[in-house]
């Protein structure tokens, strides 16, 4: 799985939208509510591999992560600005470990820098918020 794997600006907002649905209101209704949950859901969303698992640092960061998004997309979807949300979300989205990659005959692209499958899932969520929020900011 490469980061550039986030597919199209539709591809990736429903991913997005899919990442960011994983809590309801009611705390029962969180499908990421045990590190089991979460790894479970993971794969079915394709972003981690079968029969890999979080550690408790990557389900807490993981979670992290979520709130971070939410915060921002409820700010976006707001009107407003929320610095602490971004700073939250752009911190915890450097766990991706972001490189461009060159193929001599072929495109550049997005990808992991790291090897194990918590950074990767990071990144591939990084370039899908990128391709479904774009680069102009509100």
């Amino acid at each position: 799985m490469s980061a550039a794997d986030g597919g199209s600006a539709l591809g990736s907002l429903q991913l997005i939208r899919s990442f960011a649905s994983t809590r309801g209101a009611d705390p029962e209704q969180d499908l990421l509510r045990t590190r089991e949950d979460a790894a479970a859901w993971l794969r079915a969303a394709a972003l981690l591999p079968d029969g890999a698992g979080l550690t408790n640092s990557e389900y807490a960061a993981l979670l992290r992560l979520r709130e971070a998004l939410r915060d921002v997309l409820a700010a976006r979807a707001a009107g407003r600005a929320d610095a602490d949300a971004a700073a939250r979300l752009t911190r915890a989205l450097a766990d991706g470990r972001l490189v461009l990659t060159v193929d001599p005959a072929g495109p550049v692209r997005l990808a992991s820098a790291a090897r194990a499958s918590y950074p990767n899932l990071v990144a591939v969520i990084a370039v899908a918020l990128a391709g479904s929020m774009g680069t102009a900011g509100p």
